[in-house]
């Protein structure tokens, strides 16, 4: 079991501007496969890889479209394909009790990131959210991942403990 320390954040939704636009679309129970190749992708080698293998990782998602971590909200999940392979997703559960969207995960493929898709995609699932009458969105980020907390702060992101 992971030791790491983690931080929750939340967001007060507004519409958001983008500044980049790439074409995606909602995500699928369908790409149970190609999210677990991007979840393995995403996180191997990084502070939040703790040795899972690509069963782990396949596992990890089959949990996620089965409602692990709350309803996942498809209409409001999005994923971007490059070169006929998931290159980036954000998927958004409905954590209980009480139904808060949580931000399940945000990952990128290493050589699609810093292009401003995972950025997009979680713009993209603001709005939907807002669209569905959604209020805040909230997630936890591995204090050591700075690349990722920067990200969502520069959305508005703020520490629970901060609010």
């Amino acid at each position: 079991m992971s030791t790491k320390k983690r931080t929750p954040m939340e967001l007060r939704l507004s519409r958001q501007t983008y500044a980049a636009s790439w074409p995606c679309r909602t995500a699928r129970r369908s790409d149970l496969e190609g999210l677990a190749f991007l979840l393995y992708a995403a996180f191997r080698g990084t502070v939040d890889d703790d040795g899972e293998t690509f069963a782990d990782a396949l596992a990890e998602i089959d949990r996620t479209l089965s409602g692990g971590y709350g309803d996942l909200r498809f209409d409001c999940s999005f994923v971007i394909e490059r070169e006929g392979a998931l290159a980036s997703a954000c998927l958004i559960g409905l954590f209980p009790p009480g139904g808060t969207p949580l931000v399940v995960f945000s990952m990128t493929r290493p050589e699609a990131q810093r292009l401003g898709m995972a950025r997009y995609l979680l713009q993209r699932s603001i709005d939907a959210l807002l669209d569905r009458g959604y209020e805040r969105l909230t997630l936890v980020v591995t204090e050591e991942n700075a690349p990722a907390e920067r990200l969502y702060r520069s959305l508005g992101f703020r520490s629970i403990h901060e609010t």
